[in-house]
């Protein structure tokens, strides 16, 4: 049977995620496919209710073909041990990519921080993503750039005690399981408990039975007494992946995924891994 492909979004913000995506594939023993969705929009240089010529259609598909050749060549590059697909095809980003999230194993996309309208745009389609799609979507800064020690790094999750904590908990263990490293889970609260042990046994309650599940990964276990985001953001500066959750279809999102998952997405260097639940 064939396994579930990691999906990389392709425009001009996914270079450094092309070839993070072509090494968890390999990783993971996951094809990769590359896919550029060709959505008009006014970064093509055409402005509201403009009407495409036949070589506008013809330029916006030479360029999105040069851009999968581009990428397909660099995750040749990154691994040589993965199979690898691309695809060119209309409509509009965010939905089509949430439909693709059905049958993936993982999305993939690049990000550009600085300009207002960049960030616009990881805020509409990354986060839209991030919190309804069906898979874990990951979200790489573009340019950034990877020290030399980045495979040995840990990986790191937020870890707050409910439901929501549990698919992300389950990703990363995989995905430090699949690397070799230590998971670093991480506990932040912004208040102090009256009494001081609770945190310890939030977590120590999240964390039962995953040791047994895997017993190959060394779990570090974390209390920060401050702002989850704020604990994350600090801890992910020595990690090589950042986990977090977030209630995708359901429950309330705004609390959840606006507090410390959408703040994330749009400051920390390293990738970012936001999992959904229901």
């Amino acid at each position: 049977m064939t396994s579930a492909p990691i999906i990389v979004a392709i425009d001009e913000s996914a270079g450094s995620a092309v070839g993070w995506a072509a090494r968890t594939a390999a990783l993971h023993h996951a094809p990769l496919h590359l896919l550029r969705v060709l959505e008009v929009t006014a970064a093509e240089g055409l402005g509201l209710g403009s009407v495409l010529t036949e070589s506008d259609y013809e330029r916006l598909e030479e360029h999105g073909r040069w851009l999968l050749e581009a990428a397909a060549l660099e995750a040749a590059t990154a691994s040589a041990e993965i199979a690898i697909t691309t695809e060119l095809t209309p409509g509009m980003v965010a939905p089509t990519l949430m439909d693709r999230s059905e049958k993936a194993r993982m999305l993939v996309t690049g990000a550009r921080p600085a300009g207002t309208l960049r960030r616009a745009l990881l805020g509409s389609v990354s986060s839209a993503l991030a919190r309804r799609a069906h898979c874990p979507v990951t979200v790489i800064r573009d340019g950034v750039v990877f020290p030399p020690d980045t495979r040995t790094r840990p990986v790191l999750v937020g870890v707050d005690g409910t439901a929501v904590s549990e698919p992300a908990l389950a990703a990363a263990m995989d995905e430090a399981a699949a690397r070799g490293v230590d998971l670093i889970a991480l506990h932040a609260h912004d208040n102090s408990a009256e009494d001081p042990g609770t945190d310890d046994y939030v977590l120590a309650e999240s964390l039962a039975g995953w040791q047994e599940r895997y017993p190959e990964v060394r779990i570090q276990r974390e209390v920060a007494n401050d702002r989850p985001e704020r604990s994350l953001l600090e801890w992910s500066t020595g990690a090589q992946l950042l986990v977090v959750g977030t209630r995708g279809r359901g429950g309330f999102t705004s609390r959840v995924f606006g507090s410390t998952s959408q703040s994330l997405l749009l400051s920390v260097e390293c990738p970012i891994m936001v999992v959904g639940g229901e």
